[in-house]
């Protein structure tokens, strides 16, 4: 449980990054540090890279546990998403991967998008995934290419000068579950935040499992969510996001930009992955 709050709080962050509105022949790159935090104490460090052209962007997140979580359990993650970006704004990934690496287990999930039939197809440890009928998996995007689409409405509504709430529902694919998560961007308010006031939104994220679940999973999922807190402006930069399973807040909190604050920024610590078990 608590690595996969870990990593859920990993993906979150691309939610709300930075916008980037660059031509193809420059690039824009954002590489920033946060910090993960258990019942306010330190639990990790997480490192978000975001390169985005006029028609490409990728995204990749490395994680590396500290503290006890360090002691314990050695957790180390990562994640990359890659795709392109079409005419009309919205995103079409064409590669996935998520792994991890711990003291006594490792291992790995990707999504293939390059199938004859179209059709995202989930492998884990290089073992497809069966757990639903293909076409709930149809027009699907991965976490990371969902959050990114998230992440260009913030800075759309931003841009635009907009007071207004906003509403989205995405569709998406993880390569073992599918579900829909439903996004609320609230008009923008005061919030405290590092001891300063912001003028910042809140986002909130509500999932509806839909595929590969069990009951006790999906009731979990259901019950959940993520709440954000993010700059209202062309930065869009996260100020906290907050993960409440029940048992205990999870969250992280913006240190930086990498390079230039003090703490390393982890890179990937996963690779390469040797003999992952099922």
């Amino acid at each position: 449980m608590a690595a996969r709050v870990f990593a859920a709080l990993m993906a979150a962050l691309v939610a709300v990054a930075p916008p980037a509105p660059a031509s193809a022949a420059a690039p824009r790159e954002q590489h920033l540090l946060y910090q993960a935090r258990f019942l306010g104490l330190p639990v990790g460090d997480v490192a978000v890279r975001i390169v985005e052209t006029a028609d490409r962007y990728q995204v990749t997140l490395n994680a590396r546990a500290t503290g006890l979580f360090w002691a314990f359990r050695g957790i180390r993650a990562h994640r990359a998403a890659n795709g392109r970006i079409t005419e009309d704004g919205s995103l079409e990934p064409a590669a996935y991967r998520r792994a991890y690496r711990e003291w006594d287990k490792q291992g790995e999930v990707r999504v293939a998008y390059d199938r004859p039939d179209g059709i995202p197809k989930g492998f884990k440890n290089g073992e497809p995934v069966d757990r639903m009928e293909p076409d709930l998996r149809a027009g699907t995007l991965d976490p990371l290419s969902a959050l990114m689409s998230v992440r260009r409405r913030v800075a759309t509504l931003s841009d635009q000068g907009s007071a207004d709430p906003a509403e989205m529902v995405v569709p998406v694919f993880d390569g073992k579950l599918r579900y829909d998560a439903h996004i609320r961007v609230a008009p923008p308010e005061t919030i405290t935040a590092a001891g300063q006031p912001w003028r910042a939104r809140v986002v909130t994220v509500r999932f509806e499992p839909l595929g590969g679940f069990s009951e006790n999973h999906a009731a979990e999922w259901r019950e959940g969510g993520l709440r954000i807190a993010v700059t209202d402006h062309d930065l869009a930069i996260p100020l906290r996001i907050e993960v409440d399973q029940g048992w205990g807040l999870f969250d992280l909190v913006y240190v930086g930009r990498c390079g230039v604050v003090e703490t390393p920024c982890p890179d990937n610590e996963v690779d390469p992955l040797e003999h992952p078990k099922p």
